[in-house]
């Protein structure tokens, strides 16, 4: 049955997509990642990049990657927390017509979480330096906004809830994180 309905899909769009002029555009984003609902008007901004590819003037796909340190100092130790976010997403432009347009965005990402400790954190089973490297995988969904300046500069912004939990041998925790992303891509 979803084998069929793949196809089916792909036979309908396949014509349309034959058609298209696909424009392809890189760009540059900043973001502000909230592990919780409530943290999230007190982070920084950290940055990455972008890649996107419009077709059919209603639909997108693009790649992001981004990059986030945080330090919590506890007791006489520090733990380092590196986040790495590469999110494949889907967009869909309801109103494309229009020079700013509201957007969709669904997708799924890669995680990459390195926790670094170092000195005395005073907690039980924790001891000495160490490096623990997770990847988590999560789905994302969102709505956004892309304003055009021009025929090849667009600037946006989107809000994205990420359903990402890590369980592993050492941590079972369920976050509760949002991205807040603002955007600037260049189309060729």
């Amino acid at each position: 049955m979803r084998l069929t309905l793949v196809v089916i899909v792909l036979t309908l769009l396949l014509p349309i997509c034959a058609h298209a002029q696909v424009q392809f555009g890189i760009g540059a984003r900043a973001g502000i990642l909230g592990y919780n609902q409530s943290e999230i008007d007190t982070n920084k901004l950290f940055w990455g990049a972008q890649a996107r590819a419009r077709l059919v003037k209603y639909f997108a796909a693009e790649l992001s990657y981004q990059r986030r340190t945080d330090n919590f100092q506890i007791n006489r130790g520090n733990i380092e927390l590196v986040t790495k976010p590469l999110e494949l997403s889907g967009i869909f432009y309801p109103l494309a017509i229009l020079p700013v347009s509201p957007y969709i965005v669904g997708g799924t990402g890669w995680y990459f979480i390195d926790i670094t400790v170092r000195g005395d954190l005073g907690l039980p089973y924790i001891t000495g330096e160490g490096t623990l490297s997770l990847t988590e995988h999560a789905p994302h969904i969102g709505v956004g906004v892309e304003a055009f300046v021009g025929d090849h500069f667009s600037f946006g912004g989107d809000v994205r809830k990420v359903f990402l939990s890590i369980d592993n041998q050492l941590i079972n925790y369920k976050l509760d994180a949002y991205f807040v992303n603002f955007t600037a891509t260049y189309y060729f």
